[in-house]
């Protein structure tokens, strides 16, 4: 199993949530495989551009030696086109960001830990979880 963060539970993770941080623990010590996809970095990453917290950026840094962060590739941009079909044609929409890593986790087998749950529920083929 291999789990990919979203934006949410990095933010709970560098603002020190108990819940978050005892999860994320658990799964490093236990070897479990975690991951952050490429749009979440960047998402997470411009905040730091805006708010200039030094402290919150080197937190974050410290988290991914633990989870590499994993491009984009032309088989994920394909499912994600496949996606905002789907949800366009029922009348559902959620951001092109959030369909990008749901399409990663998708393609990639991996379970989306978030605390947006709701969110994402559209995309039926897609696996959440939230340590919150």
């Amino acid at each position: 199993m291999t789990y990919a963060l979203d934006t949410s539970i990095i933010l709970d993770f560098i603002n020190g949530k108990s819940s978050v941080l005892t999860q994320f623990h658990y799964v490093i010590k236990d070897k479990i495989s975690v991951v952050i996809p490429i749009v979440v970095d960047y998402e997470v990453s411009r905040g730091f551009y805006h708010t200039r917290s030094a402290y919150k950026e080197n937190t974050y840094k410290k988290m991914r030696l633990y989870c590499p962060v994993i491009e984009v590739n032309a088989r994920i941009w394909d499912s994600a086109a496949s996606i905002w079909a789907t949800l366009r044609k029922t009348g559902q929409t959620i951001g092109d960001a959030d369909i990008l890593i749901a399409a990663h986790c998708i393609e990639n087998g991996y379970t989306l830990v978030t605390h947006n749950t709701k969110h994402f529920k559209p995309i039926n083929e897609l696996q959440l979880m939230d340590w919150t």
